[in-house]
């Protein structure tokens, strides 16, 4: 399984995460990055709003002081919403961490999608641990990612974090739509975006 099947270049918010993880390669040699789709569990993706999504993704990040046990060397997050006919909205989400103070990549997108599911969704969300099936991908930019590793870094910079970012059509039509079924303002609605490390 690849990210994307054609690589285009980064747009702005893509260049965007990307000075967030050169920023972070300055400061700790070794990162380790683990990716987790989040997504709503099938029998409630229709009944499950932008709103609710929106809330959900907010919560996960403003909750994560409270979660030590997963969060406690997180030096920030690159997240990308998107909308499709079998899943509903969804969740691509990078976490990269110290690579120096934590070890087990798997482990801890388990524990990602873990906590979605039983604290932020409460029963109601699933999960996909990327990091998991990381030896199926043909540009690899998960798990550890040292600083002398180019070729890592090249794959999380050019195709891991652009896909996250990619202007999606389908995406736009189903928030637009809800939006409109709901009679509330969609304009503040962020598709993409990514955590400031300075504020951690």
């Amino acid at each position: 399984m690849e990210f994307m099947s054609n690589i285009e270049p980064p747009n702005t918010l893509a260049l965007g995460a990307n000075s967030l993880i050169h920023s972070l390669h300055q400061n700790y040699r070794q990162l380790m990055i683990v990716r987790v789709d989040l997504l709503m569990r099938e029998e409630y993706q229709i009944m499950a709003s932008i709103f609710d999504i929106h809330e959900y993704r907010t919560r996960l990040w403003n909750n994560r002081r409270s979660k030590p046990s997963i969060f406690e060397h997180c030096l920030g997050w690159i997240w990308g919403l998107e909308w499709t006919k079998e899943c509903g909205y969804h969740l691509h989400c990078l976490f990269a961490f110290n690579g120096r103070e934590v070890q087990q990549d798997i482990w801890y997108g388990n524990q990602i999608g873990n906590y979605w599911i039983n604290v932020i969704t409460k029963g109601k969300g699933c999960y996909r641990n990327c990091n998991q099936y990381k030896d199926s991908y043909q540009h690899l930019g998960i798990g550890k990612v040292h600083i002398n590793d180019q070729e890592k870094l090249a794959n999380l910079l050019q195709y891991v974090i652009p896909y996250l970012a990619k202007d999606d059509q389908l995406i736009r039509k189903a928030i637009h739509t809800d939006g409109l079924a709901l009679g509330r303002n969609v304009q503040h609605i962020r598709t993409f975006g990514y955590s400031n490390n300075l504020s951690l």
